[in-house]
């Protein structure tokens, strides 16, 4: 039986016969065929994978996998419908709001309109000036409202409540400044009551100013931008009312503290109306 040795010469490998009496001979095996050999292979179980994979994909879609793909597509339809429902049911319900808002706004200015017409028509002294600019910052601040109740429509959810607020903001000032006017119309009266030495009236009005006091800060609720001055105007108003009570000689004094305590403030929401329109225009 023949033999054969395997000799590895020059980085070459061979093989190389060993039977007696024959001439000897030598095989080459070239290294380089050996890896294209294990290449080929790889490429071909990555071939026959990809297939597998293509096969049991068509036979997914085959046994209901379609039906399953159209579930999920119905399933994230119904969601999205959904969504833009509560959608839109939120959005008309902000916009309801808005309008509610508005709506009491118009009302605030109405009740300040009327204030303001009786303080004209009772001609107070020194009074006259300050009702009258008053009429004129509410007439445009009604005008104002109506413009941005109707581009509420079309702002979006955020634009228009913060031009909601801002305009409320501005009506709740405004009706206070009718009722510090009206405040100061009653201390006023009260000055005349107690020169003629009618204390009891004088005390009565300086509480009506002091009861008016009071609905001026309910009326600007969370606005604390005049609490100093609303403190200034309830302290004179203490005193004075004291001070009636004694029928103390410096009445007059006293009561005319209030006046200008009330002039301060109301001299203080004109200059900020006055803001307000520039910023907005």
């Amino acid at each position: 039986m023949p033999e054969s040795d395997f000799v590895v010469e020059g980085g070459e490998a061979s093989t190389r016969s060993l039977t007696p009496g024959k001439e000897n001979t030598e095989h080459f095996v070239k290294p380089d065929m050996n890896m294209n050999k294990t290449n080929a292979m790889n490429t071909l179980a990555l071939i026959i994978s990809l297939l597998s994979l293509a096969l049991a994909a068509t036979a997914y879609w085959r046994a209901g996998g379609k039906q399953d793909v159209e579930h999920a597509r119905l399933e994230i339809k119904r969601d999205m419908e959904l969504l833009s429902a509560r959608q839109k049911e939120f959005a008309e319900s902000v916009s309801q709001s808005i309008a509610a808002a508005y709506e009491t706004s118009r009302q605030r200015l109405q009740v300040a309109r009327e204030h303001l017409r009786q303080l004209k028509d009772e001609t107070v002294e020194g009074l006259e000036k300050q009702v009258k600019r008053a009429q004129e910052q509410l007439d445009a601040l009604a005008q104002r409202l109506e413009e941005g109740a109707k581009s509420a429509k079309d702002a979006t959810v955020a634009a228009a409540r913060n031009a909601e607020e801002a305009i409320a903001l501005r009506v709740r000032r405004i009706e206070a400044r009718a009722t510090l006017l009206q405040a100061k119309a009653e201390a006023t009266r009260a000055v005349s009551s107690a020169a003629k030495k009618d204390f009891q009236r004088a005390e009565q009005l300086l509480e009506e100013a002091t009861e008016s006091l009071r609905s001026v800060r309910e009326t600007l609720g969370e606005d604390h931008a005049y609490d100093h001055l609303l403190d200034a105007m309830k302290l004179a108003l203490r005193e004075a009312t004291s001070t009636v009570r004694k029928q103390a000689e410096d009445v007059r004094q006293k009561i005319e503290q209030v006046l200008a305590d009330t002039d301060r403030l109301v001299s203080r929401l004109e200059s900020d109306e006055d803001k307000a329109v520039k910023q907005s225009s």
